[in-house]
Protein backbone atom coordinates (compact mmCIF):
# COMPACT_ATOMS: atom_id res chain seq x y z
CA UNK A 1 0.00 0.00 0.00
CA UNK A 2 2.71 2.51 0.60
CA UNK A 3 4.34 1.92 -2.33
CA UNK A 4 1.03 2.87 -4.44
CA UNK A 5 0.18 5.97 -2.15
CA UNK A 6 3.95 6.86 -2.75
CA UNK A 7 3.75 6.23 -7.10
CA UNK A 8 0.76 8.24 -6.98
CA UNK A 9 1.85 11.09 -4.99
CA UNK A 10 4.85 11.61 -7.63
CA UNK A 11 2.58 10.93 -10.39
CA UNK A 12 0.04 14.13 -8.65
CA UNK A 13 3.53 16.15 -8.37
CA UNK A 14 4.71 15.56 -11.78
CA UNK A 15 1.47 16.07 -13.10
CA UNK A 16 1.47 19.35 -11.48
CA UNK A 17 5.07 20.14 -12.47
CA UNK A 18 4.05 19.68 -15.95
CA UNK A 19 0.95 21.57 -16.20
CA UNK A 20 2.73 24.69 -14.68
CA UNK A 21 5.22 24.39 -16.89
CA UNK A 22 3.04 24.40 -19.82
CA UNK A 23 0.92 27.34 -18.32
CA UNK A 24 4.26 29.34 -17.70
CA UNK A 25 5.30 28.53 -21.76
CA UNK A 26 1.92 30.02 -22.78
CA UNK A 27 2.36 32.62 -20.71
CA UNK A 28 5.94 33.38 -21.93
CA UNK A 29 4.77 33.06 -25.53
CA UNK A 30 2.43 35.44 -24.96
CA UNK A 31 4.08 38.19 -23.41
CA UNK A 32 7.02 38.19 -25.81
CA UNK A 33 7.17 40.56 -28.64
CA UNK A 34 8.05 38.91 -31.92
CA UNK A 35 8.81 41.40 -35.25
CA UNK A 36 6.71 40.67 -38.14
CA UNK A 37 9.30 40.59 -40.48
CA UNK A 38 11.04 38.01 -39.06
CA UNK A 39 8.41 35.44 -39.99
CA UNK A 40 10.96 32.49 -38.73
CA UNK A 41 10.62 33.10 -35.23
CA UNK A 42 7.17 33.75 -35.42
CA UNK A 43 6.69 30.37 -36.63
CA UNK A 44 9.03 28.77 -33.60
CA UNK A 45 6.24 30.87 -31.42
CA UNK A 46 3.27 29.74 -33.10
CA UNK A 47 4.50 26.13 -32.36
CA UNK A 48 5.69 26.41 -28.88
CA UNK A 49 2.11 27.93 -27.57
CA UNK A 50 0.26 25.41 -29.90
CA UNK A 51 1.97 22.45 -28.93
CA UNK A 52 1.38 23.59 -25.01
CA UNK A 53 -2.15 24.66 -25.58
CA UNK A 54 -2.38 20.89 -26.85
CA UNK A 55 -0.48 19.17 -24.40
CA UNK A 56 -2.35 21.15 -21.62
CA UNK A 57 -5.67 20.01 -23.41
CA UNK A 58 -5.01 16.11 -23.67
CA UNK A 59 -3.78 16.17 -20.05
CA UNK A 60 -7.33 17.87 -19.09
CA UNK A 61 -9.18 15.14 -21.13
CA UNK A 62 -6.78 12.29 -19.38
CA UNK A 63 -7.84 13.13 -16.08
CA UNK A 64 -11.66 13.42 -16.48
CA UNK A 65 -10.87 9.48 -17.78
Amino acid sequence: MINLQSGLNKYVKLNGKVKAWLLEEISDVRKKPFYEDDSREAGRLDGRIECAENLLEQITKWEKK
